[in-house]
């Protein structure tokens, strides 16, 4: 096995749906939509004006992959979306992918609003 499908593999425990993730959908504006695991971290807001106003972010961890996750090489920021919920069990929408923030061979950090 290559370093490479190592990280992977080991990045695929952060985001098993029987352990730490969950089933998301990720919908490419110009692919078909897909079913993938990832580890949803909600509820980070951050302030978007002087007046105190914030936006809810969610940071989601895929792998970094095209066939088992999300390949860094395909996203289209501010165009992808991911159906996301607010918390676990309630109504799940299309959030935009906003920000790459961290990608290696494994593992892909994104940001969601």
């Amino acid at each position: 096995m290559s370093l490479r499908e190592t990280i992977q593999t080991d990045a695929a425990l952060f985001v098993s749906t029987s352990d730490f993730g969950e089933s998301v959908i990720y919908r490419p504006r110009q692919k078909s939509e897909r079913s993938i695991s990832a580890t949803v971290f909600r509820q980070l807001a951050e302030a978007i004006d002087d007046e105190n106003r914030s936006v809810t972010v969610f940071e989601v961890h895929v792998i970094n992959s095209s066939t088992t996750g999300i390949s860094s090489e395909e996203i289209d920021l501010g165009g992808d979306m991911i159906d996301l919920a607010d918390r676990i069990g309630k109504t799940v929408r299309p959030r935009a992918i906003t920000q790459i923030v961290e990608s290696d061979e494994g593992m892909l950090v994104i940001k969601c609003q």
